[in-house]
């Protein structure tokens, strides 16, 4: 149920159902650091209140409830992850129609301090975002410099704003993109929300650049952070105090696993982190993480069950204008419902498809060698000259979004 306002500062975080259990952690570990401030959760899922009746005191609102104009085509287009992160800047504006500062931070954060450097900066600066790292990296693992090139510089599950017109500015810049553009596909230079805020810099002079070691500490800059307890306190380098902890990729299955979405560090290889990772995991499971994480995301599917492929959002993405604007994309009844079972593109059979990573490669080693096969015949019949112009048509066509002329 929503709580009525009343403090002058509010964090809020975006996340589906299925990850509400770790929203909750987060909220209880931000609220008792501030108590001075608000704090709200933003449901990613089909409205259902009675999914949350068993937290009445937490301040939830509904993505329906925002009122974009043309939610459902944009539920449609993007996935949950993409959607997630695409009306941050929304949620964001209008928080600070009715607060001085607000905080974005994702839900799989625990925060341990009171984000004094924060709070402070945005005394001075409009906007407040942290690097993925403050040293350089590339030692042949990842994450590194080159990854932080494709995905970003800065990693969003933080931002901070004051309110201010540049504030206000940026969210409506950055809210543009993100419900134009905000598609996973670094190949072509997109990184869902967080690849426009390298940009943002050269465009917003009041934004100011958070380089705390104490700050958004994760996989990614481990490399630069060692972690230790010392009375009751967890610090950074010996030297600062541990603000939030971003546990990005965390199964609370093998918590000392780190992340795995990173090859840096094998699981236990990090000493320092594990009690942090244990204690993590604990947390999760009092917030009963294994109920909420069993829900399935609702715009997964139409209104009749069948499931939506990530390759029938990007048909959608690239198609979209070829349909009634009025017509909802869920509907066993639509027009594009009707063209994606023309051409195979839903089934009430279909099962959802796996979240995979590079680590996953390794499943497909006998497609992977067909494929290379393929692509050496191909160099033989071309010649190189040709070959490379292929290569670059493949990088560009590699986004079903520009694959509109296939149907």
């Amino acid at each position: 149920m929503d709580i009525s306002l009343k403090k002058d500062k509010i964090a809020v975080t975006v996340c589906a159902l299925n990850y509400l259990g770790k929203a909750l952690v987060l909220r209880n570990s931000y609220l008792r650091t501030h108590p001075d401030s608000d704090f709200m959760v933003l449901l990613m899922d089909r409205k259902s209140p009675e999914k949350v009746t068993g937290i009445p005191e937490v301040m939830i609102k509904w993505v329906e409830d925002l009122g974009i104009p043309g939610f459902q085509h944009y539920a449609f287009k993007f996935d949950v992850i993409e959607l997630s992160t695409n009306v941050k800047p929304t949620i964001l504006r209008q928080l600070l129609g009715d607060y001085g500062v607000v905080l974005y931070i994702d839900p799989d954060i625990e925060v341990f301090e009171y984000l004094t450097p924060v709070f402070e900066a945005l005394e001075k600066h409009s906007i407040v975002v942290t690097p993925h790292a403050t040293s350089p990296v590339l030692d042949g693992n990842n994450p590194s410099d080159i990854d932080f090139s494709r995905f970003g510089s800065f990693n969003l599950g933080f931002i901070g704003l004051s309110k201010c017109e540049e504030s206000l500015s940026f969210l409506d810049w950055w809210s543009e993109r993100c419900l134009s553009l905000g598609f996973y596909e670094p190949q072509l230079g997109l990184a869902v929300d967080q690849k426009w805020i390298d940009l943002a810099p050269c465009y917003f002079p009041g934004l100011f650049i958070l380089r705390h070691l104490g700050l958004n500490v994760a996989f990614w800059n481990l490399h630069e952070r060692r972690l230790s307890l010392r009375e009751g306190k967890w610090l950074v380098n010996e030297s600062v105090p541990l603000h939030f902890y971003h546990f990005s990729s965390f199964s609370p299955k093998d918590p000392t696993a780190i992340a795995h979405k990173q090859s840096r560090w094998a699981s236990g290889s990090r000493p320092d982190c594990d009690p942090l990772m244990n204690h993590y995991a604990e947390l999760l499971s009092g917030q009963d993480n294994a109920h909420y994480s069993g829900y399935r995301y609702s715009f997964d599917v139409f209104h009749n069950g069948a499931y939506i492929s990530p390759t029938l959002r990007r048909v959608y993405a690239a198609l979209e204008a070829r349909f009634p604007a009025d017509d909802d994309p869920f509907s066993a009844d639509s027009a594009f419902y009707r063209f994606a079972t023309k051409h195979h593109l839903v089934s009430n059979k279909m099962k959802p498809a796996p979240r995979e990573t590079f680590k996953d490669m390794h499943r497909y080693t006998w497609p992977i060698r067909a494929i290379n096969f393929g692509l050496s015949t191909c160099l033989r019949i071309l010649g190189p000259n040709r070959y490379f112009t292929l290569m670059k048509y493949l990088s560009h066509i590699s986004s079903i979004r520009n694959q509109a002329d296939l149907f």
